[in-house]
């Protein structure tokens, strides 16, 4: 009572008619003591099988074919395999509208409880829905909805809705193409589990994947494992512009007729060519997204703008740049927006160019702005895309190295010019020259000639620090004592009386001391005063002179490579301006740090500290300076 029970209660609140007939189907079965069975029932006319346990011996179509023509209880039985079947008749009011079978061991099948379930699945019968014939416009309003959105799940999604408003679907699912094979995109109606199980039959891919519109009874094993043996499964494939978009399986009520199957063909191909065209959609937004994604990763000011003369992307930097809302700048027009004519001239004009301006607030960074026009590859105008490049570092450095080689010609020339008169007068005079006049020409020789070899390795020191890190030739010294060797007629030394032991690099030592001496008799008439102090661990040595001081402005880029104060070859002073950074890389080897603190007409005070011990790290390797002599 239990199933009937069931069944009427389902048809009572209305519940899926198709399912209700599977339910009696089983409650007959399970009463009847038998193994299998099926509900057979008219469909426009023909006998058709609307419900299985799944696959079923032959035996019980036959019993109930054999029911519905003599309109009674009807037993078979196969002499074969032994088994047999018995078959009420499913009536509704005089009519037969087919039969209830059930299979099993003929002697101990009982008939008892078969006209119940076969009343009750006459009732579940007649509410079966019928599949859907819709109209043209309803048919052509389902496939806009489909289209509506072109994006792939929304699609698949919408495609089972409308299936089961135009026929009546109560569920299926949607193969789609993945790689060399194929994989379940969409599935509604059935569970995960029962389309593992389906999937695994031999006869699963020969079903899903046929050329043509197939359909298979709830008998067939495949779709006995999709429906419990409760619906009729159609499969067709989904073809668009000759090619394979994939298939779809959609589970009926009923078997479709001649029109019907026409119907489901004409769905097929509309939701094929709106997949394929989803495909085409996702391609073109993944290919906007690798354009949009290569113009925002670009370091520089990007711009992308359409033929009339709109936003169309607009990175980062460039959105920075020109204060432009990344998100609402696109669709916008370009004119005003920039806050340069000329920019914006070049990006909306008709031809290609480039050029260089000043830009940002203030406008103190050199850009090199260049634009190209972007053509489809029929030549159709697509818009313009503007890269601006910073230069201003480039500039600056090109500038400072035009300045330094100018500088470091006047250097070499000014000894050069000196050598190759006074090398002149001696070849041509030799004998003739008297004693003071050949050693006023020898001192000149030997000056101009250390001249030229302190350029020469201050020079090499530059050009060969960056990739090779000189070793150091450490010693303990007095410092006092050796200041005192610095000391001149114009060069003054301040130390205390005790010893100051520091151990350090007493060639490149010299060498610092140097440089910053020079600077400071050439830049003052004065005194050049040279003190040291204890710092405890450290000790600072300082240079002060009484010169023209300098710059404030200047003072960061003093110890920087290529970078002069005065770089023109008119300057009053030589020199090449290479020494502070010598100074700096020299002193940051041996562990200390290099500053200057001057005022203008005051003077300057150069200052540097080495470790008492010298540098915490010993580095060692080839020494390409550690013959250099400090220039004296």
């Amino acid at each position: 009572m239990q199933y009937l029970t069931k069944v009427l209660r389902g048809l009572t609140a209305g519940h899926d008619p198709v399912r209700l007939l599977h339910d009696a189907l089983s409650g007959a079965i399970a009463t009847s003591k038998g193994k299998h069975g099926i509900v057979v029932g008219l469909v426009e006319g023909a006998a058709t099988t609307v419900a299985a346990s799944g696959a079923c011996p032959r035996v019980v179509q036959e019993a109930a074919e054999a029911c519905m023509r003599e309109g009674r209880l009807a037993r078979r039985r196969d002499t074969a395999s032994g088994g047999g079947a018995v078959a009420e008749p499913m009536r509704m009011g005089g009519r037969i509208i087919g039969a209830i079978a059930v299979g099993g061991d003929p002697v101990a099948l009982d008939t008892s409880t078969l006209p119940l379930f076969a009343d009750a699945a006459s009732l579940a019968l007649v509410r079966r829905p019928a599949m859907g014939r819709a109209s043209v416009p309803e048919f052509s309003d389902a496939l806009l909805r489909i289209a509506v959105e072109l994006d792939h799940a929304a699609v698949l999604s919408r495609v089972f809705d409308e299936a089961e408003h135009l026929f009546g679907a109560l569920g299926g699912f949607c193969l789609v193409p993945d790689g060399d094979g194929w994989k379940v995109s969409h599935y509604r109606g059935i569970s995960a589990a029962d389309l593992r199980s389906a999937s695994q039959h031999s006869d699963f891919r020969g079903f899903v994947a046929s050329d043509n519109l197939r359909v298979e009874s709830p008998t067939h094993p495949v779709v006995a494992a999709l429906s419990q043996g409760a619906e009729t499964a159609i499969s067709v494939p989904l073809v668009a512009a000759g090619q394979r978009q994939g298939f779809m399986v959609l589970l009926l009520g009923e078997g479709p007729d001649p029109t019907g199957q026409a119907l489901l063909c004409a769905f097929a191909n509309q939701v094929a060519m709106v997949l394929r065209c989803s495909d085409l959609a996702q391609r073109l937004r993944d290919h906007e997204q690798r354009l949009a994604s290569v113009v925002h990763s670009a370091p520089g000011p990007v711009l992308v703008v359409d033929n009339n003369g709109r936003f169309i992307l607009v990175n980062g930097a460039a959105a920075e740049l020109f204060h432009l809302p990344e998100a609402f700048a696109v669709g916008q027009p370009v004119h005003g927006r920039l806050g340069n004519d000329a920019l914006e001239s070049l990006l909306t004009g008709e031809d290609e160019g480039q050029l260089e301006l000043l830009l940002g607030s203030p406008p103190d960074r050199l850009y090199a702005a260049s634009t190209r026009r972007m053509r489809a590859s029929g030549g159709r105008d697509l818009g313009r895309v503007l890269v601006l490049e910073d230069v201003t570092k480039a500039r600056e450095t090109e500038k400072i190295k035009n300045d330094f080689v100018s500088v470091i010609g006047h250097e070499l020339r000014t000894p050069l010019t000196v050598v190759k008169g006074y090398v002149r007068m001696l070849a041509k005079k030799k004998g003739e020259i008297d004693p003071a006049s050949r050693d006023l020409a020898l001192s000149a020789l030997e000056a101009n000639t250390i001249r030229l070899e302190r350029l020469i390795e201050d020079l090499l020191f530059v050009s060969s620090i960056e990739s090779n890190q000189p070793a150091l030739d450490l010693q303990t010294v007095d410092l006092g004592d050796v200041l005192d060797e610095f000391a001149s007629s114009r060069v003054t030394v301040q130390r205390t009386k005790m010893s100051i032991s520091v151990r350090l690099d007493r060639a490149k030592f010299d060498q610092i001391l140097n440089h910053l001496l020079d600077n400071a008799v050439k830049y003052t008439e004065g005194d050049v005063v040279i003190a040291v102090t204890d710092r405890g661990d450290d000790v600072e040595i300082a240079v002060d002179d009484s010169g023209p001081g300098i710059f404030s402005g200047d003072l960061p880029q003093l110890f920087e490579r290529f970078r002069q104060l005065d770089g023109s070859s008119t300057r009053t002073q030589g020199g090449t301006g290479l020494g502070l950074y010598i100074c700096r890389r020299l002193v940051e080897l041996q562990g200390g740090r290099i500053w200057c603190e001057s005022r203008l007409g005051v003077g300057s005070h150069f200052a540097f500290t080495m470790p008492k011990h010298g540098p915490t790290r010993e580095i060692t390797g080839p020494d390409r300076f550690a013959n250099l002599q400090a220039p004296r």
